[in-house]
């Protein structure tokens, strides 16, 4: 629509291109055949009751159809990652046979498919070269290749595998949480999924090669943090908010609070004067009674910390509760035009 279209000229000058920024986007892992390296919870447990050092080398795979806005529905698939090394980065190949006898046998019944790879390592046993191997052990965006929802999660901690219909992206400076929050948001979904093929069905391809053409606006550093205490309040709630807390109703509400408000800190950072224009800035009324999670709290903790900040900003006389209710209403040309094209 025109309106779409001039917020977008908007939003797009205040850009830099993410080819720019410091950060990479690759590929999930590909193994040249799924049916020797994936395994399900009960094929690993068997694996570790005999061979308990293999854990060190069966990770979590995330597959692309379970990747979440802010978070995932891991289906339990694990992935033996008998990767080939980085000769430049000192990262040796796995010897199974010597290192891993047990998930040697496991992989020598399918030996035969495993040596007719495309795919495959110095041995054929081995994945193949992966020079950004290192990457998947670093903290990451986590999103599908093609998709209809368009959402990104936020591996904090380093934990997590992809399958090759999945992107990840990592970086050395601490921008990935306030990316994780922008990408997720009605003002990205309406500025930018026509940057990206519309496939059959309604997905979109969420490819390299168009992703890092997309200008976003970098944060100062104080905004940066900012967002990455939301962004971990709303991934923690949702993982596990119901099983820390038993309250089933307010771990299913908090999670939409906090991605509406997500949402309209995201338009602010965008558009801060129109909003403190039609006094609907969030941003410092946040600032003012957010906890930021510490390595020492345990989850009951975190709970209470995002708890007390959901009654406190959704409070009934709360001017962030009041202005999040405002914001179609005092904003129909601009904010209200974001929120409805940029609906999931």
């Amino acid at each position: 629509s025109p309106a779409r279209h001039e917020i977008k000229q908007l939003v797009q000058k205040q850009g830099i291109p993410l080819k720019e920024w410091d950060l990479s986007i690759n590929y999930g892992i590909k193994t040249g055949l799924n049916d020797a390296f994936y395994i399900t919870d009960e094929e690993r447990a068997v694996i570790l009751e005999k061979e308990p050092q293999a854990d060190e080398i069966i990770v979590p795979l995330l597959r692309g159809r379970f990747v979440k806005r802010y978070g995932h529905s891991w289906d339990g698939t694990w992935m033996i990652n008998s990767h080939n090394g980085v000769k430049g980065k000192q990262i040796q190949p796995v010897n199974l046979p010597e290192e891993y006898p047990v998930l040697f046998k496991h992989l020598s019944n399918f030996e035969n498919a495993l040596k007719k790879r495309q795919d495959k390592g110095d041995q054929w046993y081995n994945l193949r070269n992966c020079a950004y191997l290192d990457a998947f052990s670093k903290p990451k965006i986590i999103y599908p290749e093609i998709t209809k929802w368009m959402p990104f999660y936020f591996d904090a901690n380093e934990s997590i595998i992809t399958n090759q219909k999945c992107f990840i992206m990592t970086s050395n400076s601490t921008l990935l949480p306030y990316l994780t929050a922008v990408f997720n948001s009605s003002l990205f979904r309406c500025c930018f999924k026509d940057n990206f093929p519309d496939l059959l069905g309604n997905s979109y391809e969420l490819r390299k090669v168009f992703f890092e053409k997309i200008p976003i606006k970098k944060p100062d550093k104080s905004t940066a943090k900012f967002f990455k205490h939301l962004v971990y309040y709303i991934q923690f709630v949702k993982a596990h908010g119901k099983a820390v807390s038993g309250e089933k109703v307010l771990s299913a509400i908090i999670p939409i609070f906090l991605e509406e408000l997500i949402d309209a800190c995201v338009m602010e950072v965008y558009f801060p004067e129109h909003m403190a224009e039609k006094n609907l800035c969030v941003i410092n009324e946040i600032r003012k009674g957010i906890l930021s999670f510490d390595k020492r709290d345990d989850d009951e903790l975190k709970w209470e910390k995002v708890k007390f900040f959901y009654q406190y900003a959704n409070s009934s006389e709360h001017p962030i509760r009041e202005r999040l209710k405002r914001i179609s209403f005092e904003s129909p040309e601009l904010l209200r035009v974001i929120k409805e094209e940029g609906k999931v």
